[in-house]
């Protein structure tokens, strides 16, 4: 059975880009993260591991493990994958990967993420800002330095690589149908500041998702 799904953006409950977030920030530090650090601390020292020496062998800073072990960053797959084999895991953090994974947005787009991943029908209306599936790093980097009230730089940078990751939707086989309806405004739209801004170029520089499964107007 075909199924179809509309899903807003997740910069705001709208779509847009420059709005503020509708619902209060998540502790970083609570659910599924801390949950995860605390497995993490414990299959570290089941395995006689301090945590320079973990993160010489995984490439990460004593600091960065210590944030992970706490709950206050979202480890990228790659270190989960790293730290299950290191630390002899059994697949215990293999199984939490996804659910890390979603913990990169922000509250409210946490569902909409999931059934972004999901969809086989995806069908985006833009009268605000490029949505996010079709951002480049520039873009989104500038949409979450605009972010009101500001996001610490260590949030923006999780938070525009959890957006570039959603367009591997684009070679997901098999490929889901998905269209785009976006105003031609929001083309023209200068968004950044600084003296640096990008928008007006967007559908040369950024727009990086020419699929097939894919329609443009």
């Amino acid at each position: 059975m075909s199924e179809s799904t509309e899903l807003v953006d997740e910069v705001s409950g709208s779509g847009d880009g420059h709005g503020e977030e509708r619902q209060p920030e998540p502790d970083a530090g609570s659910g599924v993260l801390r949950v995860f650090g605390r497995q993490l601390k414990r299959l570290r020292v089941r395995a006689g591991l301090e945590r320079p020496e973990f993160g010489s062998i995984t490439g990460y800073s004593v600091s960065t493990i210590a944030a992970y072990e706490q709950g206050r960053r979202v480890p990228p797959p790659r270190f989960i994958d790293q730290a299950d084999e290191v630390l002899d895991a059994g697949g215990v953090l293999l199984e939490m990967k996804e659910e890390v994974a979603r913990a990169q947005y922000p509250a409210f787009f946490r569902d909409a993420a999931r059934l972004e991943g999901e969809a086989v029908e995806l069908h985006v209306y833009a009268t605000k800002a490029v949505p996010g599936l079709l951002q480049c790093d520039e873009y989104a980097r500038a949409v979450f330095t605009m972010w009101r009230p500001l996001l610490a730089q260590d949030v923006i940078e999780e938070r525009v690589a959890a957006r570039l990751a959603r367009q591997e939707i684009f070679s997901r086989m098999p490929q889901p149908t998905i269209s785009f309806v976006i105003e031609e405004a929001v083309l023209r739209r200068p968004l950044g500041g600084g003296g640096r801004s990008c928008g007006g170029n967007w559908s040369k520089s950024c727009c990086t998702a020419s699929v097939a499964t894919s329609s443009f107007r």
